[in-house]
């Protein structure tokens, strides 16, 4: 039980962190904070017993410190995506559920660039609920309660900006 309560904990401030990084406008700030964010999320999976997350966070990770200094490009993303995928099947323990966090940072990493927000929103979504089922599974409950409020804030996005398209149309 001690686990799932340190885990949450962690959770909760990488959550708190994430909620942050929205009130930030340049991108390299952005990125550096998304790569703290990523290093205390994936402690609380290694601490809950996610490893695939881990891995993904660490990916994620030197994803961003490479993209802070350079544009990613397709070799790039081919780069990150061999070394997730290789390091994910390696270490996963956890069946099906292990390879969702595995799922999702590939999905992000390669549509990160497609033009039109509301395009990236629905990337967003899909990526999330990856996370939203294997956060559950961890009993990750504070990712999944941000996981869910990501999921509707996305969804609010979309509406948005589709009414707005509307009104200009």
């Amino acid at each position: 039980m001690d686990r799932i309560i340190i885990g949450n904990a962690l959770s909760l401030i990488g959550a708190i962190l994430m909620a942050c990084i929205g009130l930030l406008k340049k991108r390299k700030q952005i990125l550096t904070v998304q790569c703290v964010q990523f290093g205390i999320m994936g402690l609380a999976n290694l601490v809950l017993g996610g490893i695939t997350g881990t891995i993904s966070a660490a990916v994620s990770i030197a994803r961003n410190l490479v993209c802070a200094k350079r544009e990613l490009t397709v070799p790039l993303k081919i780069l990150f995506t061999v070394i997730l995928v290789a390091l994910s099947l390696y270490a996963n323990t956890a069946g099906w559920l292990g390879i969702l966090p595995m799922l999702s940072t590939c999905i992000y990493t390669w549509l990160l660039d497609i033009k039109g927000e509301r395009r990236l929103k629905v990337v967003l979504i899909v990526a999330q609920i990856f996370w939203l089922v294997f956060d559950f599974s961890l009993s990750n409950y504070v990712s999944f309660a941000f996981d869910i409020i990501t999921i509707i804030t996305n969804l609010i996005g979309i509406a948005t900006l589709t009414a707005e398209a509307r009104k200009s149309a």
